[in-house]
């Protein structure tokens, strides 16, 4: 039996965090600039949001927390009328809220992982799972940040 909720643990979670992946993906793909245009803020909203809704569903598994998760989808903040945006920075916008929040949905439904009436799970897959969400993280905000063209002492 504990075995069979520790397989199902694992199944699921990996189901869905290879779903959060994607769509990470999808969200790299925003970074090209050919097509999309954006201003740091927007990014920086954007991964601050995603490393915020990290921290809320690992608490989750960490203090036992039966609350269901607060923030359900990612809208920007900003208060620009998205009518009067540039069409590339108004599909970049639109992409990225509707990107977040898939990403928002999924690891809402990994928190319903963390019941422990249903799954069993160690502390290490636990944090393999959130180490796994962070780097992912990092490495799509990576995209966004322009490139150093060259190297100067601090000193």
């Amino acid at each position: 039996m504990k075995n069979e909720r520790h397989q199902k643990f694992c199944e699921i979670s990996e189901r869905r965090m290879t779903r959060v992946f994607e769509n990470m993906n999808l969200i790299a793909n925003l970074s090209n600039k050919k097509n999309y245009e954006f201003v740091n803020e927007e990014i920086e909203e954007l991964f601050y949001s995603y490393r915020k809704k990290g921290e809320e569903i690992k608490s989750y598994f960490e203090n036992n927390v039966s609350i269901k998760p607060t923030v359900t989808e990612f809208k920007f903040l900003g208060k620009s009328n998205i009518e009067i945006l540039e069409p590339k920075r108004k599909k970049f916008r639109e992409l990225a809220e509707s990107r977040m929040t898939k990403v928002f949905q999924d690891m809402n439904l990994i928190a319903n992982l963390s019941n422990k009436t249903n799954y069993t799970y160690t502390i290490q897959e636990v944090d393999e799972l959130f180490q796994a969400y962070e780097e992912k993280g990092r490495m799509v905000e990576s995209r966004f940040l322009p490139l150093i063209k060259e190297f100067k002492y601090t000193i």
